[in-house]
C-alpha cells in the first residue's frame, strides 16, 4: 500500500499475522493521525458495525473493536488495499 492510497473508510487487508489478527483479515482505515493511521479490524468474533467508516472516539470497552496503528513511513508494507 502507498501513502497516496490512504483515506478514511478504505478497506485494507493484512499481509502478515498480528496479535489477534490473522494474515488476510480485512479492516477499515478509520483514523489518520498525521504520521500514522489506525485500522479497525473486521474479525469473525468482533465484526465491524454495518457501514463502519470512521473512529468516533468511543473507547474499545464500549465498541468492542480491535484497532491497530501503523506508521505511514515504516509499516504500510504490512497492508494492501482490499
Amino acid at each position: 500500500m502507498h501513502r497516496s492510497d490512504i483515506r478514511i473508510g478504505l478497506r485494507v487487508r493484512s499481509l502478515v499475522d498480528f496479535a489477534g489478527v490473522p494474515r488476510g483479515t480485512e479492516g477499515v482505515i478509520d483514523e489518520d493521525y498525521g504520521t500514522g493511521l489506525t485500522v479497525a479490524w473486521d474479525l469473525p468474533d468482533r465484526p465491524l458495525p454495518p457501514g463502519y467508516r470512521e473512529y468516533d472516539g468511543r473507547p474499545t470497552i464500549q465498541t468492542g473493536l480491535l484497532r491497530d496503528g501503523f506508521d505511514k513511513v515504516r509499516e504500510l508494507h504490512f497492508l494492501e488495499v482490499a
